[in-house]
């Protein structure tokens, strides 16, 4: 089967960290075809939604691009979305184009619907009964009252990724009015505003979720002095067994995951409570399985597998 995967550009992918890397050396491991491709690179033609489209080099240290070909996405058994966010105006435009290869019978992970209506910081406020106490807002002066409320909260911008833009805020700090300010471009811009929840253990848990249902879990420790769970601010990770927690809330959000065509997400979770859902490149897989990057990791496997299932 030949698969295609909608990348952020390649040189900007890391093969020792990537989940994208890590499904498609799953991929060619079940001898399947892994091709690439940035969202700039879709097309429409007579109907057909066409892909320039290179060969997964998976051969280097990093992803090279073997040969090139405009591919019609009614030859592929499967489009994975691996781009990285902002959902902007680029973004959408390829979702548009997607949904012709859809509507054709081609299977995309995740729906380009749900790419467009599911905002990663949002989605959860779908689960009130699950998640921190939660304010989106632009006004400086109903932020400023959560925290006094609150005593410490974190504010995060609703398009980024990463940890870019989280902020942490606590009610007396001298540069909260400041840091309000940086955080909504001085009252024009909304923000997730969330009550700090501390379980002790400065980390995070990431679960990965296939189809509704949790397959592995890791947990992500903060590097001191940062607050961040986030890999790419320096956190560590190390895989760790599902909790009855974990199954728990999955069960609760499966039934909206596949309502939505969410085939692969990353929840994210502080204690007991849901702080995030990931569904434009959930990653992890490379810290879950472990081992050298040139192995296809068991989890990797596990996630491409019952993604094939579900696209026949």
């Amino acid at each position: 089967m030949r698969l295609l995967f909608l990348v952020s550009p390649p040189d900007r992918l890391d093969p020792a960290h990537d989940s994208s890397i890590a499904l498609m050396r799953a991929a060619t491991a079940r001898g399947h075809q892994a091709l690439i491709a940035e969202m700039r690179e879709l097309s429409l033609r007579d109907g057909h939604v066409l892909a320039r489209a290179h060969a997964a080099d998976l051969r280097s240290g990093s992803l090279g691009r073997g040969r090139a070909e405009v591919l019609d996405l009614d030859d592929v058994g499967l489009v994975l979305v691996r781009t990285d966010p902002p959902v902007n105006d680029d973004y959408l435009r390829a979702t548009y184009l997607l949904d012709f290869a859809q509507r054709r019978g081609t299977p995309v992970c995740n729906s380009p619907d749900a790419l467009r209506n599911t905002n990663e910081k949002l989605f959860a406020l779908h689960f009130l009964d699950l998640i921190p106490e939660t304010v989106v807002s632009a006004s400086a002066a109903e932020l400023a009252d959560a925290v006094a409320r609150w005593g410490r909260a974190v504010l995060k911008p609703t398009d980024a990724m990463g940890g870019r833009g989280v902020l942490l805020l606590e009610h007396g700090h001298p540069n909260l009015a400041g840091l309000i300010e940086v955080g909504t471009a001085r009252g024009r811009r909304q923000v997730v505003l969330q009550r700090f929840v501390d379980d002790g253990t400065h980390s995070d848990r990431r679960v990965l979720v296939v189809d509704g249902e949790p397959v592995a879990a890791l947990r992500r420790t903060a590097k001191a002095p940062d607050f961040r769970c986030n890999m790419a601010v320096g956190a560590s990770a190390a895989p760790v067994p599902l909790s009855k927690t974990d199954r728990a809330i999955c069960a609760t959000l499966r039934p909206e995951l596949i309502g939505r065509g969410i085939g692969f997400a990353g929840i994210d979770l502080i204690g007991d409570r849901l702080i995030e859902v990931n569904i434009t490149s959930p990653t992890g897989l490379r810290e879950i399985d472990g081992g050298p990057m040139e192995t296809a990791g068991r989890v990797a496997d596990a996630v491409l597998r019952r993604l094939l299932a579900h696209a026949r």
